[in-house]
């Protein structure tokens, strides 16, 4: 695969997060219909100093008052949004509602329902963003605040690892499909591409055939990007830890979470490799007017793997 082409793949798949979001909600509607009764969910709008982070709660229904609740925040990846591609998220917060778990899922910077320019959206604010949504969970009464871990896809999995590697709250840490390396690494396309233009404007802007709105890329971005230790500082993570990929993945190839699993000081850290699985695992489908594959098996065991391991570890 050419570098254009990779380039036009990486970057049709994570904004196909964005475009799927609304038949993603129509997809999976029955299941959360079926399931009403075991969760209840909440819109939130979080302060983090500088804007708004938009966010969905999501609390499992008849826990006792005295019981405190076990909570996780979910990362979505570059160019996605909350209910990430496929509406895995919406249907992961649902997964950990059965089991008894309540979920954070955040718009990062410029996607979603985030009141900023994608401009504003780096590893730093990426990290502020986690961060202010852990802080509003830990003053909840409701929530077992020493019960907290972070989920992330993609580059959401980069920023995870940002995150747990100083932040003691987090006791349990699950990637997906995870960014795992030093510098500029997976990103290099973006970096040939357009940091020369983003290094003469102050950002690059990305246009994509399917968007009605480029994405800009801040040259911040892409400066803390060339910079980033995240796999050497993982020797400060000693938390539990899940690491899945997918064995047929071009875009982020599972070498990175092999990576990410040697690296961190974690005593109990596993890998999972899905067999067949792509970048996104196979939650997308030519075959279907809506997008979403026929097949959501891979996806459904991806799925029940994440929530049955922290039903176990967190």
């Amino acid at each position: 695969m050419n570098l254009l082409k990779y380039c036009s793949y990486v970057l049709l798949s994570t904004v196909l997060a964005l475009n799927l979001s609304s038949c993603s909600e129509t997809k999976v509607k029955s299941a959360i219909d079926k399931s009403a009764a075991t969760y209840s969910e909440q819109t939130l709008s979080i302060d983090n100093g500088t804007y708004k982070v938009p966010g969905i709660l999501v609390r499992p229904s008849g826990i006792p008052f005295s019981q405190k609740i076990p909570v996780v925040v979910l990362l979505h990846g570059t160019a996605s949004q909350k209910n990430e591609v496929g509406g895995l998220y919406q249907r992961l917060a649902i997964y950990l509602a059965q089991k008894g778990y309540a979920s954070l899922r955040i718009d990062f910077a410029g996607t979603g329902d985030s009141p900023v320019d994608y401009r504003f959206y780096n590893l730093t604010s990426a990290q502020a963003d986690t961060t202010a949504a852990l802080n509003y969970l830990e003053v909840q009464p409701e929530f077992d605040h020493t019960r907290m871990g972070l989920i992330g896809f993609s580059q959401g999995g980069l920023i995870a690892q940002l995150v747990a590697e100083q932040d003691p709250r987090i006791k349990a840490m699950v990637t997906w499909s995870s960014v795992g390396g030093n510098g500029i690494d997976i990103f290099k396309f973006m970096f040939d591409e357009y940091y020369a233009e983003a290094q003469k404007n102050g950002y690059a802007v990305v246009k994509f055939p399917w968007r009605a709105q480029p994405l800009n890329f801040g040259l911040q971005w892409f400066n803390e990007i060339k910079a980033n230790t995240s796999l050497d500082n993982l020797k400060n993570y000693n938390g539990k830890l899940l690491a899945i990929a997918g064995s047929n993945d071009v875009l982020v190839p599972n070498e990175s979470s092999r990576k990410i699993i040697k690296a961190a000081r974690s005593t109990d850290a596993t890998l999972v490799v899905i067999k067949g699985a792509d970048h996104m695992f196979n939650v997308l489908g030519d075959s279907n007017a809506n997008g979403l594959a026929t097949d959501q098996s891979t996806a459904e065991n991806m799925l029940i793997t994440t929530a049955e391991w922290l039903k176990r570890k967190l």
